[in-house]
């Protein structure tokens, strides 16, 4: 069994390994927000297998860390890079107590082998705290390091290969956690040669660290890169994004943030998504690299009902409200100003904008209006792959990737012998040249802001002047300011806006009206706390919404022109 992975060489050898973690500020007390889906179902979403296929659980279970200080997968070094420890161990969907997002597929569908992955709520579940109150915000943006943990673990595995004393105990931990014994051997010599063959990735990499990912570059690179071993399809990974937050996700029009997916697709979006994070994929013959037959070119470890079911729960999930018991109560007369202030400035692209359907229209702001950090944008219109082996040629992701989900989510629904009634059309993408704004219901859950995450506070976001580098992993919330405090830990991470990708200009209120990326002039600091203050108490009941007839064009045209004068 070779392990399929999206992780380059260079993060393996470069992340810091996984050794004993800071286990201080562990919350004490624990806050629920009602957000429409009960705890139940809360926690078997949090543990569906999707279909990643990371390695065997009992694997997993058995890796001790790189530097042999306790178990990889201990709880301390695992809320050292940002996951979310969920409740005690149970029989369903979390055998093992590993946090939130953490799976374990069902052995039938895994070769016989229940196979450790990740599902949506790794990424997208959030956490603030408060003077020793933990809120879960379910849907919220994740602030994992994920990079670290691949790394941390493909460490952990090399160097479990060179210590031959180290290879004996892991072999006979795995044996014990049920790792069939006659299997051992070869499957592990056969991931240690998958994961020594992947090339040196290209470069310069900006690193994401917690709370982010350079999803889009990722997923292309994986799927045309390491599963089609074309390794000169493997970019640069320099436009890491904050993970969106997933509420009111089912309404919109145009998802992603540069709205390039068809919100009304979601089987294809979440297709794209497993196929970013392991799903196993079997485009190719991993010996030769020749193109496999069809059907088995396009068959996968995606779990179609699983993923319809999440989407299903997903659409009931809704925005978080302020919890005034434990953040202060919500000034009420200043939050009716703030509205006020926020018709005025911002609901223009960011208020509802219902259609006849009931979704809601997104606008998508061109580059040269919003003036934030482009390379998401530009690196999605412009870069080009080779997918001449899929009879695909070469083109650009937005292009290439819908051939590559379309024939995939076709073979599921062939293998799932799903009714032509609950099939869904082929997926198109789009390349526009803007980021999209979506309403801000329950905003103030889901630090840091703009897209790449590149402002710590709401407060900075509606301000002229912003701080150019900050302090990331600290979960302390900052009630006032809106946002994670900039407290340093022994595992924070400095977010350098000055670096390709991280640049936090753009979205400006400012009295210079020629400045890139303007808005509007700039707001006294009464009037910042007054549209905060609105933020908090926006509520589905109170947001400002109008309808719309039709789904308004976005702005395309100029996205190739934008990427080709990086």
């Amino acid at each position: 069994m070779i392990l399929r992975s999206s992780c380059l060489a260079a993060i393996i050898l470069s992340t810091a390994v996984i050794g004993a973690a800071n286990a201080q500020n562990v919350p004490t007390k624990f806050a629920i927000i009602d957000q429409n889906v009960d705890q139940k179902t809360l926690d078997r979403y949090n543990h569906t297998d999707q279909g990643a296929r990371l390695v065997p659980a009992a694997w997993l279970l058995a890796l001790d860390a790189a530097d042999g200080r306790g178990k990889f997968m201990n709880i301390d070094n695992l809320r050292r890079l940002g996951f979310i420890v969920d409740s005690v161990a149970t029989d369903e969907g979390n055998p093992h107590g590993w946090p939130v997002g953490f799976t374990v597929s069902d052995p039938k569908t895994s070769s016989g082998i229940p196979f450790a992955g990740i599902n949506c709520a790794a990424c997208h579940t959030g956490q603030i705290e408060y003077k020793g109150t933990a809120i879960r915000i379910n849907g919220g943006q994740g602030m994992i390091d994920f990079s670290s943990f691949l790394g941390g673990m493909f460490g952990a595995l090399l160097a479990t290969d060179n210590d031959p004393a180290r290879r004996t105990k892991f072999f006979a931990d795995a044996i014990k956690a049920g790792y069939p014994a006659d299997r051992m051997e070869g499957d592990f010599r056969a991931t240690i040669a998958g994961i020594r063959a992947i090339p040196p990735g290209p470069g310069p990499t900006t690193v994401a660290s917690f709370g982010r990912n350079d999803a889009l570059n990722g997923l292309a690179s994986r799927v045309f890169g390491i599963e089609l071993k074309v390794p000169a399809n493997e970019k640069a990974r320099n436009a890491p994004v904050s993970f969106p937050y997933l509420w009111d996700i089912w309404r919109l029009s145009w998802v992603q943030y540069n709205g390039f997916q068809p919100g009304w697709l979601p089987q294809g979006r979440n297709v794209g998504e497993v196929l970013g994070v392991f799903g196993k994929l079997n485009l190719v013959d991993p010996t030769s690299g020749a193109p496999n037959p069809e059907p088995l070119r396009w068959q996968t470890s995606l779990q179609l009902g699983n993923l319809i079911w999440m989407e299903e729960t997903l659409r009931g999930l809704r925005a978080p409200t302020w919890p005034a018991e434990i953040l202060g109560p919500i000034d009420q007369a200043k939050a009716d100003r703030g509205k006020e202030l926020f018709k005025t400035h911002c609901a223009q692209c960011h208020g509802i904008k219902e259609l006849p359907d009931g979704a809601w229209d997104v606008t998508v702001v061109p580059l040269q209006r919003i003036g934030t950090d482009p390379n998401q944008a530009t690196n999605w219109a412009g870069l080009s792959y080779d997918g001449s082996k899929l009879g695909i040629g070469k083109t650009t992701a937005y292009i290439a990737l819908p051939a590559v989900v379309n024939a995939v989510r076709k073979q599921l629904y062939a293998d799932n012998k799903t009714p032509a009634s609950e099939q869904e059309g082929d997926v198109t993408h789009e390349a526009p040249c803007g980021y999209k704004a979506r309403p801000l219901i329950g905003v103030w859950a889901t630090p840091p802001f703009l897209h790449n995450g590149s402002v710590r506070t709401l407060f900075d976001l509606l301000s002229d002047k912003r701080p150019a580098k900050f302090n990331m992993h600290s979960r302390e919330y900052d009630p006032v300011n809106l946002g994670y405090t900039d407290e340093q830990t022994p595992n924070s991470f400095v977010l350098d806006t000055s670096i390709t990708g991280n640049s936090n200009a753009g979205h400006w209120f400012a009295n210079d009206g020629t400045r890139p990326g303007w808005i509007g002039p700039a707001l006294p600091d009464a009037d910042k706390y007054a549209l905060i203050e609105y933020l908090k108490a926006a509520t589905y009941d109170n947001y400002p919404s109008e309808k719309r007839a039709e789904m308004i064009v976005m702005p395309c045209q100029g996205a190739i022109d934008w990427a080709q004068k990086k």
